[in-house]
């Protein structure tokens, strides 16, 4: 999948969800876009939403709180002028199905948030846009998950969705407790979506999650961003990135992704050479004349492995010696009759 620019066959794409970490504050907004660049992120992640059709009346201080902390088209705009100034790419959550006619108009991709994963309004109209759609997993079993993706490829086709939806492993707990990051998820959705990017939203701190995740396949990481983790009231901030270990996973996370290989278990160049120095071949174990019939007991084993590895032992015992050899030299083919 290419996006963002970046080709996810070649490195991991990392995504800095700032979220709502703004509080509301558009200046706060920018100055995350703005740490969130310099740091590495290859995009920056809010959410979008119209107050009252994301939660009900009667969670009166949640919605209070979603409503202030709500950013308006306006502001969206100036995020992703900020975003394309410093080049990294701006993207949302359509977490009230409203928005996806904007986001559509204005970013790459449209992220389907995980509370979202059964709700089949918000995945047919994204897939329709004819954008990038990530989708997130928490909360979902795998039957659920084939759903939700399958809603997405009836709107996109088979082909559209190879290269435009990603599905990313998440646990919705803030935060997760590592013991339960459960990653092995990640070749799970790998196998049973053989065609389309698995990548993995994270909710554990630190970065060994994430670590792992690239180790097993994840494709798209995407991790929440802030400037500061402590002394916060909002609880996300303390289960984000700052721009510190935002840095060390944009420098690490590639670095992950090349020592996976191929899968394929073969030696490697940089082993070339190296086998018969480390491999242990037949060595006389005491001096033998010319014509004496090789026994067991007649060789030891030492490195290197020349013309006879230890392998070979049982072929050689009842030859002859062709000539005389000496105790501790390797034993070669001309070596016998």
């Amino acid at each position: 999948m290419k996006l963002f620019g970046v080709d996810t066959d070649r490195r991991p794409l990392l995504i800095a969800e700032i979220g709502v970490n703004h509080e509301g504050s558009l200046d706060k907004a920018v100055e995350l876009v703005e740490l969130a660049a310099k740091a590495g992120a290859d995009a920056v992640k809010f959410q979008s939403y119209t107050p009252d059709r994301f939660i009900a009346a009667a969670d009166a201080e949640r919605l209070e709180r979603v409503s202030r902390f709500g950013l308006d088209e306006d502001a969206h705009h100036t995020l992703k002028r900020a975003a394309e100034t410093r080049g990294v790419a701006f993207f949302s959550s359509a977490i009230s199905e409203d928005w996806v006619p904007f986001l559509a108009a204005e970013c790459e991709a449209i992220k389907i948030a995980s509370g979202d994963i059964d709700f089949e309004p918000v995945i047919r109209q994204s897939a329709a846009t004819g954008k990038a759609v990530i989708l997130s997993t928490g909360t979902a079993t795998l039957a659920e998950v084939k759903l939700a993706v399958g809603w997405a490829i009836e709107e996109m086709g088979t082909d559209g969705a190879k290269n435009r939806l990603a599905v990313l492993h998440c646990v919705s707990a803030y935060p997760t407790p590592l013991e339960q990051a459960n990653l092995l998820a990640i070749p799970t959705l790998a196998t049973t979506f053989p065609d389309i990017t698995i990548g993995y939203s994270n909710h554990v701190m630190g970065p060994e999650a994430s670590i792992a995740a690239v180790a097993l396949g994840a494709r798209i990481v995407e991790v929440h961003f802030t400037d500061q983790k402590h002394g916060r009231t909002f609880r996300d901030h303390s289960l984000s990135c700052d721009p510190q270990d935002l840095a060390y996973l944009a420098e690490t996370l590639p670095k992950v992704w090349l020592a996976r290989g191929t899968g394929e278990k073969r030696p490697q160049p940089c082993e070339d050479g190296v086998g018969p120095a480390i491999r242990k071949g037949l060595t006389a174990a005491v001096d033998m004349p010319a014509g004496h019939v090789l026994q067991e007991g007649d060789m030891i084993y030492t490195r290197p492995a020349t013309e006879l590895p230890s392998a070979e032992y049982r072929t050689v015992i009842g030859k002859k010696l062709a000539g005389p050899i000496a105790k501790g030299h390797s034993l070669k083919r001309a070596d016998l009759e």
